[in-house]
């Protein structure tokens, strides 16, 4: 899903550049990269975060972990300026990472 999201978001997005991954490790490595404008926690993290259930797939260091801890983790490594994207719907998706971007909306 992250690869495919990768490839259709940008052209939707004005053809910004998006780094995704798949797995803790590679998120907190890309939380690293120069000039992140923002950074979207996939729908499906946030569907068990709104279940109130940890998120599957964490490394040892982060098994367990809910949204809120991966959020504040976010802020330690980017600071408040980066806007952070959360949402349920894929249908979504586009629209709040437009609004976060500062992109017009699409009509």
């Amino acid at each position: 899903m992250a690869q495919r999201a990768g490839q259709m978001l940008p052209p939707q997005l004005g053809n910004v550049g998006i780094v995704s991954s798949t797995t803790d490790d590679d998120f907190f490595s890309k939380l690293t990269t120069p000039n992140l404008a923002a950074v979207m926690f996939a729908p499906g993290a946030c569907r068990y975060s709104a279940a109130r259930q940890p998120i599957p797939g964490g490394n040892a260091k982060t098994k367990g972990w809910t949204l809120e801890e991966y959020r504040w983790a976010v802020r330690e490594a980017l600071g408040d300026a980066v806007p952070i994207v959360e949402t349920t719907e894929e249908r979504q998706i586009i629209p709040l990472l437009r609004e976060a971007l500062g992109l017009p909306k699409l009509s």
